[in-house]
């Protein structure tokens, strides 16, 4: 990866199932001044090795925090990653696509997540998207937190410069 590509956005949407299951997709905006990923596009070979790369170190990351669901440790996959543009070889943007299971039940689940304690790269957004008349109790989380209107749909941002505890929590109901 160039010295010269600066985070600049990201999203994350979490999708929970009544199974228990959670598909997590993440993208990652940038600047890339050199147009260095955009350069990799004709050669296979390289593109394929650094998208292994980032595969690998988003698997680290997701490896040193510590999840649980309902008390019980949970373990996000990240199943790939994928490399587009928004427009211009300046503006890669990179979406991972991860699962984790845990076990949820009828009445109040808990899903928490440890993680490093930093400041804020660049804003970013995470929705979370709870099964149908399913409804979000309680938030403890970095940023400006809001439910809306449908109470199983979770909105988190964070900005730029913002600290950033290491801590979330989510109670939600299921019916």
């Amino acid at each position: 990866m160039s010295e010269q590509i600066e985070p600049i956005y990201a999203q994350g949407f979490f999708v929970v199932n009544k199974n228990g299951l959670v598909n997590q997709i993440i993208i990652f905006d940038y600047f890339d001044p050199e147009s260095y990923y955009y350069n990799l596009i004709d050669e296979e070979d390289r593109l394929s090795e650094e998208l292994e790369i980032l595969r690998e170190n988003m698997q680290a990351i997701l490896d040193s925090e510590k999840i649980l669901i309902n008390n019980e440790k949970v373990k996000p996959k990240v199943m790939d990653v994928d490399l587009d543009f928004r427009g211009s070889p300046l503006k890669p943007y990179f979406t991972f696509f991860i699962i984790f299971k845990g076990s949820l039940r009828k009445g109040v689940n808990v899903y928490e997540n440890w993680y490093e304690s930093e400041e804020a790269e660049y804003d970013f957004n995470a929705y979370w998207i709870f099964p149908e008349n399913s409804e979000i109790r309680e938030v403890s989380a970095s940023g400006l937190v809001e439910v809306l209107n449908e109470r199983n749909i979770l909105v988190i941002r964070v900005k730029r410069g913002e600290h950033i505890t290491g801590y979330e929590k989510i109670v939600f109901e299921l019916t």
